[in-house]
C-alpha cells in the first residue's frame, strides 16, 4: 500500500487522573490524543471552561471537561463545525441532556 494512502492511527494512552480525578494539561492532551493548540483552542473559544489550579499553581481539568474535548474534536474534525459552532451545540447537548434528567423521573410515573 501506498504509505501517502495509509491512515495513521493515535496511539490513545490513559492517563492516570491526580487530586480528585483531574488531569494536567499534558495528560488530557495524550489521553485525547490532541496538541495543546488544540486544547487552547478549547480553552479560547469556551468549549471547556479554565482549568483549576493545583499544587504548585499546575492547572488542572475535571474529567467534565476532558469528555467536553473528546466530543468537541469529534464535531469539529467529524463534522466539520468550527470552534464556535462546538461551543454552541455542546451547551446545546448539555441542556438536553439535563432536561431528559429532569423528564425521566415523570415519565416513569406514568
Amino acid at each position: 500500500m501506498d504509505s501517502s494512502n495509509e491512515r495513521h492511527e493515535i496511539e490513545r494512552v490513559q492517563a492516570e487522573p491526580i487530586s480528585g480525578g483531574r488531569l494536567r494539561a499534558e495528560d488530557l492532551c495524550l489521553s485525547l490524543g490532541i496538541s495543546r493548540e488544540i486544547l487552547e483552542v478549547c480553552l479560547r473559544w469556551e468549549v471547556i471552561g479554565p482549568p483549576e489550579p493545583g499544587a504548585e499553581g499546575t492547572p488542572l481539568f475535571s474529567e467534565l471537561a476532558m469528555e467536553r474535548v473528546r466530543r468537541g474534536v469529534r464535531l469539529h474534525y467529524d463534522l466539520g463545525i468550527n470552534w464556535a459552532g462546538v461551543a454552541v451545540v455542546l451547551d446545546l447537548l448539555d441542556r438536553m441532556e439535563a432536561v431528559e434528567r429532569e423528564m425521566h423521573p415523570r415519565f416513569e410515573d406514568l
